[in-house]
């Protein structure tokens, strides 16, 4: 997008000045190689962090300088990406224009409080927050198994191994060896190894960002980060049988496409056709006119090298829906779709990008993004636009069936 910002310092800064919007957004990313041995205390880390601090040894004592700050938010949280485990910190406070003071400055120096004077003590998070986060966490683990979609996925990319078998939360079992010690070793690896990504929008000036995070210049290291490569695996294929009312099939393409290309851009042009929208493939032919699933809908990784696809169906139907979503595919690698069908997928990209500006939070999100495609928004547009069905036919036929996951049940 056409403004924004980037520099790197130690750490690597993208802002977007602008002043749309009555408050500032800032995210601190901390990023480090996926790892099951790590995985279980780096989920668990961010919530623990974001409760309290030394100076602000309880929740409710940390709550008061937040409200004091125009009741400003922080939130800390953790997800996979690509081959990375990435913890954040969001913080959210009214624009300094708009009540004359310089509550961002303020703001950060509690966002400080978190990352350099946890509520720590001899090595050690408070392990009366350690116990409450890790019993929330375990609900978490366990909501999983309840929730069978994501129950599905799961099982779904442990069929593919490396780094997408890693569940974001790690396991119960891990969970249990996780310590108010280990947590603090996890934060001290943080603070010290991860890559350390600053993003900020609002009404700022770069020399205002600049200094009020300066504080925070000696976190991390210049990290190289790691892109998934092809992986050459044999075809998998797992079904599986519980007392539910809907069957879940989920299946993994990979995709040959790698990540910072304008490729990349040109495949979610693919995957809008596929099934990324109601308008797509698979919902008008699976769902519409064979009436064979609640949903059935595609999503692309670019990162991870994949794109998935999920049906709710009846058991019955796997065969048949597996065969029709093998048959839109067909279409797609043949060029089989109408004119209409590919402007509108264009148009709702399009339209997607453009939304992007009136959210601070999804920009930060596109911004992040593209800290690895080397094209700016406008770009990325014109690169949808000019995707033709010669580079959608071209594109299909880079992904490969690798593994199908099915979670059978009863009937519709």
């Amino acid at each position: 997008m056409k403004g924004i910002e980037q520099f790197q310092q130690r750490l690597h800064y993208s802002v977007y000045p602008t002043q749309k919007f009555k408050t500032t957004t800032c995210l601190v990313s901390f990023a480090a190689p996926l790892s099951p041995e790590t995985i279980a205390d780096r989920a668990l880390l961010p919530y623990v962090m974001e409760k309290a601090t030394a100076a602000y040894p309880s929740i409710e004592l940390f709550h008061t300088p937040l409200e004091q700050l125009y009741d400003a938010s922080l939130y800390a949280g953790a997800s996979k990406v690509g081959k990375e485990h990435v913890i954040q910190f969001q913080l959210e406070v009214v624009s300094d224009a708009l009540v004359g003071e310089p509550v961002l400055a303020e703001a950060i120096k509690l966002l400080e409080e978190v990352l350099l004077r946890p509520n720590a003590y001899d090595g050690a998070f408070q392990p009366l927050i350690v116990e409450q986060e890790a019993r929330l966490q375990r609900q978490r683990i366990e909501s999983v198994y309840d929730d069978k979609m994501r129950f599905a996925q799961q099982r779904l990319q442990e069929l593919l191994g490396g780094e997408l078998a890693i569940p974001s939360l790690g396991t119960l079992e891990q969970l249990e060896h996780v310590t108010p010690k280990t947590l603090f070793d996890a934060y001290t690896s943080m603070i010290r190894h991860d890559r350390v990504d600053v993003y900020v929008v609002g009404d700022v000036k770069r020399e205002q960002v600049t200094d009020a995070f300066a504080p925070l210049e000696g976190l991390g290291q210049r990290l190289v980060r790691e892109y998934p490569q092809p992986v050459d695996r044999e075809f998998q294929r797992l079904e599986e049988d519980q007392p539910i009312n809907q069957s879940k099939l989920h299946l993994a393409y990979q995709v040959d496409v790698d990540p910072r290309s304008e490729d990349a851009v040109r495949m979610q042009v693919v995957n809008g056709l596929f099934g990324g929208f109601p308008h797509s493939k698979l919902f008008m032919n699976v769902r519409e006119k064979e009436s064979l699933a609640y949903y059935a809908a595609s999503q692309y990784s670019s990162l991870s090298r994949m794109l998935f696809v999920y049906a709710g169906i009846d058991a019955s139907n796997q065969a048949k829906t597996e065969a029709i979503i093998a048959d839109q595919l067909a279409d797609l690698q043949a060029g089989i779709f109408e004119d209409e069908t590919l402007e509108q997928t264009k148009a709702m990209l399009y339209h997607q990008r453009r939304q992007l500006g009136d959210n601070p939070r999804q920009l930060i999100a596109w911004m992040s993004g593209s800290d690895i495609r080397p094209f700016s928004l406008e770009e990325e547009m014109a690169i949808i636009e000019r995707t033709s069905r010669e580079d959608v036919a071209a594109l299909a036929n880079r992904l490969a069936l690798q593994a199908v996951y099915c979670l059978k049940g009863g009937t519709i």
